[in-house]
């Protein structure tokens, strides 16, 4: 994690550090980083859910003659994230866009301002991410890396091979990439109070209960994920822990939407003084890429998932 963190920060003082020569360049340096790195892709992937449009953001702007961004934080991050993905993908000088906004002659120097109004923000919200991440929550952002970029068609065709025992055959894969990694002892189905968990890995002799959920859009759906976030909670009750895990293999064309009240990445729900943290490995394999094709979502509330948890 530090050499990630250590090579991300280079890669943000390139572009804080830019001219207005550099500026475009190290803009998509940077976000090719971000996008050929499975932590950091994750971040910016929960960003850029409900991302504001970029163009009435910069006629806002260029209207008032004046840098003017939403109140919140996460609304603000979001619009510099939005209006820096327009320039990289519009190939547009900044200073072309923002010479009104800023009042500066000298191009260097406004480059330097625009630097720090739209890239700072977004600099500073993906350094804290990373730092609140731990080593367990890494192995899964990479284990979902992985599973989709590289093991996709393979998963999922194991699993459509016998849908019966699909789960346990994403639960074997998961077991298996966990001790590839250092973990020593990745058990299947132990035994708790509350039932089996499906897997429970030790580290640092404390045990971290992960529970793992199939979701088809038909007989394992949303009522099928929100039975796993009740096991989860139970097992981390059942092993005194603070926090539990539940990894959602997606086999379904659609996209899971989680509506959260916590935005971090991974993605959490809370109650009480436990924490479960919900990943969810998308296998289906589509044939266009997702800027291509029909994208069809399935959101999943809060308030549902939390329907009757109290009682877990």
């Amino acid at each position: 994690m530090s050499t990630l963190r250590i090579t991300f920060n280079n890669r943000a003082e390139d572009v804080l550090n830019s001219t207005s020569g550099t500026i475009l360049s190290n803009l998509n340096i940077f976000f090719e980083f971000i996008n050929s790195t499975a932590m950091l892709r994750t971040i910016l992937d929960e960003l850029m859910k409900d991302l504001p449009d970029p163009q009435v953001i910069i006629a806002n702007m260029q209207k008032a003659r004046r840098f003017e961004l939403p109140p919140t934080y996460r609304e603000k991050v979001q619009s510099c994230l939005s209006v820096l993905l327009y320039i990289v993908k519009e190939n547009k000088e900044p200073h072309t866009i923002f010479f009104d906004v800023f009042h500066a002659g000298d191009l260097d120097y406004l480059t330097k301002k625009i630097v720090d109004a739209l890239f700072s923000p977004l600099f500073k919200y993906i350094d804290e991410q990373i730092k609140n991440v731990n080593s367990f929550q890494y192995l899964l952002i990479r284990f979902k890396a992985k599973s989709e970029w590289f093991d996709q068609s393979t998963l999922y065709n194991r699993y459509i091979e016998n849908t019966g025992i699909g789960e346990s055959t994403l639960d074997c894969a998961l077991r298996e990439y966990l001790f590839d990694q250092g973990i020593s002892f990745p058990f299947s189905k132990p035994s708790s109070p509350s039932g089996e968990v499906d897997v429970l890995s030790l580290i640092e002799n404390k045990p971290v209960p992960l529970e793992i959920k199939v979701f088809d859009g038909l007989r394992k759906s949303q009522n099928h994920i929100r039975q796993g976030l009740r096991q989860a909670i139970s097992y981390a009750k059942d092993y005194g822990e603070p926090s539990a895990y539940l990894v959602i293999f997606n086999v379904s064309e659609n996209e899971i939407v989680f509506k959260l009240s916590q935005k971090e990445v991974p993605q959490r729900v809370n109650l009480g003084d436990k924490t479960i943290f919900i990943f969810v490995v998308n296998l289906f394999p589509h044939e266009k890429t997702a800027s291509k094709r029909d994208l069809k979502t399935v959101s999943i509330e809060e308030t549902y998932l939390l329907e009757s948890t109290e009682k877990a």
